[in-house]
């Protein structure tokens, strides 16, 4: 969500680094070590969970089970009544790297310029696998908090680009030097059939073309080369960089992540693996169900997006209402004509709903023909993640494959299996503590552990919302409100807009100090009477906080606070500056 910094001032004005660090820096010092007793276990998928003590020192896990010792200087955490899973790992992302091309904001007519002999930059023409996610690493970039937020331990991270935008990485989702957290750099080639903006290759036959042409260039590199180190009279191979960079692909000794979401795109990706025989993995998959059985026999890894399409609800009763309200002189229109376009819709609304049914079960289609697969959390909202696994479980994806899907998969996928995904001695000590089993509908993370530092995270009971009494109070908050809120020495002002939406109060919050991205909505809208609840979460530097507003409404007035975790509550007054008629 889009965090503003106008709250964040008011709590730093209290206790500046208080937040967003991890647990363990505000220990003491005499110990590494955190001791999880009595938390109910799950080490693996389809392992029976055990109940048990996880012992963790120096960022591994030391030891784990019903019988374990808890060493004198151990942080201890009672997880009595908590669930213990190994954290999540992302197969496919851009978690913590910036958009170079949103940063210089480019437009599709730029012009490119060419060289003497008519050809375009590799950067113009988007060509460039000799690019690092160090280049564009930011540790302070929020996804990184966010995913971490979401059970996530681990990323396999890409650049941004277009045909060809570069090498990915695996990170650690905890720390603040870029050194500490790209542990595995370099490790896959990512590619998407996206073309260049005003040179070649432009269209979907260029990039085609463009991959066959560096590859064959690449193998004839590689060929040069051995031929320079072992022979004489063998002129110096020419340096190019993209070729030098496809070489550990042409080896087989680097696999490229090829972005596929469509049928069409999937298709195409299997046909230029199958010509050019490279390690391919078919990444971020929505479609994937059209190809199950070609990519089960040349078993491709697969992995899957976790982006599922809205599903838009029917007309709402007032758009009945307003069509049955038409004039009678509409009756009178063509009835064959609008019978046609009745039974054009009719079609096309079953193609959707068939469409959608489609995409929710694709993750237990593809596990009932077995077929492995992990997820991939690229241009994903981090509040649509949980709920669209629990949409694709309730449509035939078992839990067992869900949490493998997360955790076993990815790490075998990327080669980490030795040190990551299950609960081991000796593995790194990524864990994720959840308030009730995993998968069940009111399960919340309470602490993260990524290599050893520990993440706590407030648990609050989720209000439960109305939507029909919501809509029927409407009025009473509908519109634009302008609030301040004042804490000691300093105010912040800015704006709550609330609004009927698909059935239900929507409402945003806007300031003066707002951070560049994300959603800024609000959550929990409660309408009782008078008064109006809603809750809104901050990233204070890595630590998501929750904070709660109460209100009540006087006419186009209102007063009330806004909750700030252990800081205390704050005064929030406004008035509304607008009202839809």
């Amino acid at each position: 969500m889009r965090k503003l910094l106008l709250i964040a001032g008011i709590v730093l004005s209290i206790a500046i680094g208080v937040f967003g660090q991890p647990i363990e820096e505000n220990m003491p010092q005499i110990t590494g070590c955190i001791a999880l007793q009595n938390a109910t276990i799950v080490s693996a998928p389809g392992k029976a969970p055990i109940k048990g003590t996880v012992i963790m020192r120096d960022g591994l896990i030391s030891s784990m089970g019903p019988n374990v010792t808890i060493p004198v200087d151990a942080y201890r955490i009672a997880a009595d009544s908590l669930f213990v899973y190994p954290a999540f790992i992302d197969a496919f992302s851009y978690t913590g790297v910036k958009n170079p091309e949103a940063d210089n904001n480019r437009q599709g007519n730029s012009k490119v310029p060419f060289d003497e002999e008519g050809n375009p930059s590799l950067e113009d023409a988007g060509i460039t696998p000799f690019t690092t996610v160090r280049e564009s690493f930011d540790p302070k970039e929020k996804s990184i908090a966010e995913w971490r937020e979401q059970g996530f331990a681990i990323a396999h991270t890409v650049p941004y680009g277009r045909m060809l935008p570069g090498m990915g990485a695996i990170v650690i989702l905890s720390g603040s030097e870029t050194d500490r957290m790209l542990w595995k750099e370099n490790i896959s080639m990512y590619s998407q059939f996206v073309g260049a903006r005003g040179a070649y290759p432009q269209t979907l036959i260029g990039v085609i073309a463009k991959w066959r042409e560096l590859y064959q260039n690449s193998t004839q590199l590689v060929a040069h080369q051995t031929s320079y180190a072992s022979e004489s009279f063998v002129s110096r191979p020419d340096y190019n960089r993209a070729h030098e960079a496809l070489m550990p692909v042409v080896k087989k000794e680097m696999s490229v992540y090829f972005r596929a979401t469509d049928a069409k795109s999937i298709s195409r990706a299997i046909t230029l693996q199958e010509d050019l025989g490279m390690n391919m993995v078919i990444a971020d998959v929505e479609e994937a169900w059209y190809y199950k059985d070609k990519i089960k026999v040349n078993q491709l890894p697969l992995v899957l997006s976790l982006k599922l399409p809205e599903d838009k609800e029917e007309k709402t009763k007032e758009d009945q209402d307003k069509k049955s309200a038409e004039p009678d002189s509409m009756a009178t229109a063509d009835t064959s004509k609008s019978m046609d376009v009745d039974l054009e819709k009719e079609a096309f609304e079953k193609r959707r709903a068939t469409s959608l049914a489609e995409h929710r079960q694709q993750a237990g289609v593809l596990t009932k023909a077995g077929i492995n697969f992990s997820f991939s959390t690229m241009n994903l909202k981090k509040g649509e993640f949980m709920k669209n696994i629990r949409v694709m479980i309730e449509n035939g994806l078992d839990t067992t494959a869900a949490l493998a899907s997360l955790t076993t998969h990815p790490a075998k996928l990327l080669g980490i299996e030795k040190y990551c995904g299950t609960i081991e001695a000796g593995k790194m000590a990524n864990l994720m503590i959840t308030t009730k089993p995993l998968f069940d509908s009111e399960s919340t993370i309470q602490y993260m552990i990524v290599e050893g530092s520990l993440y706590k995270y407030e648990v609050k009971e989720k209000k439960k919302t109305n939507a029909k009494e919501n809509l029927t109070s409407l009025s009473l908050v509908e519109g634009t409100w302008a609030y301040t809120i004042e804490a000691p020495d300093q105010t912040r002002q800015g704006t709550f807009i609330f609004k009927e939406s698909n059935g239900a109060v929507e409402g945003t919050i806007t300031g003066n100090d707002m951070t560049s991205s994300g959603n800024n909505e609000l959550e929990s809208i409660v309408i009782e009477g008078k008064n109006v609840s809603f809750t809104f979460d901050i990233d204070m530097g890595g630590q998501m906080m929750t904070l709660e507003f109460t209100l009540e409404i006087d006419g186009e007035s209102l007063d009330g606070s806004v909750a700030v975790g252990e800081f205390g509550s704050f005064k929030v007054t406004g008035q509304r500056t607008d009202k839809p008629e």
